[in-house]
């Protein structure tokens, strides 16, 4: 239950902290928004859209499947760490998210455990 709670609370606020950039980007540009997205997306050097997207992609994953979803999650934010390694200002946003996803794996493997003793 403490992985839901803290995932909910860690999706909140990045919707709050990258959902007005997105949508600011699609108001003020229009369809050239969805071009400078895509690129976005490929480009996670210093631009928080690529991580964003991704975390999201983990976190519904994790709803059906918590292995699957946390390691999403948990590459995400290595690979966002190992590129923007000279940038330390990703922490405030990678440190969260691999909390959720370390979460999410040690309640999958408490459920194995259960299906093991049953």
């Amino acid at each position: 239950m403490f992985a839901i709670i803290i995932g909910i609370i860690v999706s909140a606020f990045f919707l709050i902290a990258f959902g007005p950039k997105i949508i600011g980007l699609i108001t003020e540009n229009g369809i050239d928004a969805i071009k400078q997205l895509g690129r976005e997306l490929i480009d996670w050097y210093d631009t928080p859209t690529g991580f964003f997207v991704s975390y999201f992609i983990g976190y519904i994953v994790i709803w059906k499947n918590k292995l699957l979803g946390a390691i999403i999650i948990l590459f995400a934010c290595l690979f966002v760490t190992l590129i923007n390694i000279d940038n330390f200002g990703w922490i405030i946003f990678t440190l969260p998210a691999a909390v959720v996803g370390i979460l999410y794996l040690i309640l999958w493997n408490n459920s194995i455990g259960l299906k093991k003793q049953c």
